[in-house]
């Protein structure tokens, strides 16, 4: 008699290999409150304020969404926003959004590098609008960082991100001020 051995039973799917507290979509209601916040009612529990956060949010931005109350102690995991009613998904996309944002960079005006930090001016498009915005980044070999072969996030000393979806296609002169600051 054979026995299958752990590796053979393991998955991919970290809730098949562990208890991460994922909630049943088929009992939460998220919804607005009168202030413009997030609220869940969850089987029986009535949380005024839940944020989202994603647990993998480049390889799988619509799973593992960690939902917490306001005091930041996490109430469960949606496993799959998919799995939510449409209104339901349209809550916690919406959240997610304003937590995600991330205008994509169109050009690089200038580079700076001042005192241990690196000052931008950038040509960003994001919400339907093209803007110009000045960042400093701090630290570039944690804060600018390619995430795949062609696209380059950056992180500012205020938490903003910009993203370069494809730096290929970046115009020549903003693609020599960003070479010496990737890594």
């Amino acid at each position: 008699m054979t026995h299958p051995s752990v590796l053979e039973k393991q998955t991919t799917e970290p809730e098949q290999n562990t208890d991460i507290g994922l909630l049943d979509t088929r009992e939460t209601d998220f919804y607005k409150t009168d202030g413009g916040f997030t609220g869940l009612r969850y089987k029986g529990k009535t949380f005024p304020r839940v944020s989202f956060r994603r647990a993998l949010p480049i390889g799988k931005p619509d799973s593992y969404i960690s939902v917490a109350d306001d005091e930041n102690k996490e109430i469960g995991i949606i496993r799959d926003i998919g799995d939510l009613s449409h209104t339901q998904r349209d809550v916690v996309r919406e959240d997610l959004a304003k937590r995600y944002f991330c205008p994509s960079v169109q050009s690089v005006k200038s580079v700076k590098d001042k005192m241990g930090y690196v000052y931008m001016e950038l040509i960003l498009t994001g919400a339907g609008t093209t803007y110009e915005k000045s960042c400093a980044i701090n630290d570039v070999n944690r804060n600018i960082r390619m995430i795949d072969g062609s696209r380059l996030l950056i992180f500012d000393v205020d938490g903003n991100r910009y993203i370069i979806e494809n730096i290929q296609a970046l115009d020549k002169k903003s693609m020599s001020r960003l070479e010496p600051y990737m890594f």
